[in-house]
């Protein structure tokens, strides 16, 4: 090639512009290039079934032990209130023994004040007809009080009866071919029902046949 030529390929040939690159890199490439400044996302993690399982296994323990003091607070409140239920049993029936006679003693009361007003008069009187029936009279209001209100009575009419081993007592014994049983022949002391209860046997003298 001559000068001449080469002079001419010169001047075909147009200059670069002050924005333009020698080398243009690709687009898949320049997107994957990395841009300085840029955050980089954080990669997901990962967690193994075992792990899982752990997570729910602690969660489920934690579930349960909460439940487990709920429940030992409920009881304890409720054992506390039975043992002070039990104090107030055991309170209320050592006021009941206690008190358990009150109501036979306001009774009594009434025959100690006739007893009371018996001694004045029979210490100011000589009648001894009088005091006794004062003393009967006392002695009635006291059976027939108890008898209408505690169920107390008195075993009456034995005398001449057969002798009852339930009913009776026999302190005295007499023998002879007159009975054809074992018959009460006297009442030494008396015997009383509390209701339909025998409270204490009557002590008595029988006779029994031969």
């Amino acid at each position: 090639m001559n000068k001449k030529e080469k002079t001419e390929n010169l001047k075909d040939e147009k200059p670069l512009n002050a924005t333009q690159t020698p080398v243009e890199m690709d687009a898949p490439a320049a997107e994957a290039a990395p841009t300085e400044g840029t955050p980089q996302e954080a990669a997901p993690e990962v967690v193994s079934p075992e792990e899982a399982r752990i997570s729910e296994l602690e969660a489920e323990v934690a579930r349960l032990t909460k439940e487990m003091e709920t429940e030992k607070d409920l009881f304890t409140r409720k054992l506390a209130d039975m043992d002070n239920y039990r104090k107030r049993l055991v309170r209320d029936k050592e006021i009941a023994i206690q008190f358990a006679n009150e109501r036979l003693l306001n009774d009594l009361l009434q025959v100690l004040d006739d007893f009371d007003r018996a001694i004045v008069v029979g210490g100011a009187s000589e009648d001894v007809a009088a005091q006794t029936e004062g003393i009967m009279l006392i002695h009635k209001h006291l059976t027939e009080m108890l008898d209408r209100n505690w169920g107390l009575k008195a075993m009456k009419d034995i005398v001449g009866k057969e002798f009852s081993p339930h009913d009776h007592e026999a302190l005295l014994m007499d023998e002879g071919e007159g009975y054809k049983t074992e018959t009460v022949l006297a009442e030494l002391q008396k015997g009383y029902y509390l209701h339909d209860r025998v409270l204490r046997t009557a002590k008595v003298k029988v006779g029994k046949p031969l």
